[in-house]
């Protein structure tokens, strides 16, 4: 019960923020706004899949395909945002704290593929993505210092590493399993990207 309620709130959460995205878009042609309504959108179409899957079978899926692909469209149109934000300069910056990114996603990459044996190839496709989020980030901060944006985006991909983490142990589906709380905190901050977007944005 408490996986559907969590699952629940985060897709009244991101369709809402789907709503705002996309109404933003039609006032002002922003194309950050139209990116941000499609990530909000496909995350959001995930989280209704996982969620009705649940309801009707009240078990989580045997294969993960449907979620997985939405979801590493969500975290390309997010990316898609990263980039579109940066400016030529910030895109040419180099500095050696970005590849942090690479060497933590082939880290947990490992981890992930020794501890859970589960599907190596969507394993490699959501450590690649991550990866890519990180480095954009990294990168943002050090051209720009400290940015809304790029620590919201730094959030969500250590909260979406601690969920992968958390679920290899499964603890139940109580309160207790802190697999919960991270994903409740993962809800807002899936939130804080919109405030964050419109900030670096000049909205």
């Amino acid at each position: 019960m408490i996986e559907i309620i969590d699952n629940s709130v985060q897709f009244a959460a991101t369709l809402a923020c789907c709503a705002i995205s996309s109404a933003l878009y039609f006032k002002r042609r922003g194309v950050e706004h139209f990116l941000l309504a499609c990530f909000y959108g496909c995350f959001s179409l995930g989280l209704l899949y996982w969620t009705l899957y649940l309801v009707l079978f009240e078990a989580t899926p045997v294969t993960f395909y449907v979620s997985e692909i939405v979801w590493i469209s969500s975290c390309i149109f997010l990316y898609l945002l990263q980039y579109t934000l940066a400016g030529p300069a910030e895109r040419a910056h180099r500095r050696p704290a970005i590849y942090i990114a690479p060497v933590s996603g082939a880290v947990l990459l490992a981890v992930f593929s020794l501890a859970d044996g589960g599907d190596l190839f969507a394993d490699i496709m959501r450590c690649c993505v991550m990866s890519a989020l990180v480095w954009g980030a990294i990168r943002g901060l050090a051209f720009e210092g400290r940015r809304r944006f790029h620590i919201a985006m730094l959030c969500f991909v250590c909260a979406e590493y601690s969920l992968w983490l958390s679920s290899i142990t499964w603890l139940g589906g109580t309160l207790a399993n802190p697999y919960f709380w991270i994903d409740f905190a993962l809800t807002g901050i899936l939130v804080s990207l919109l405030p964050a977007m419109r900030g670096e944005a000049g909205a």
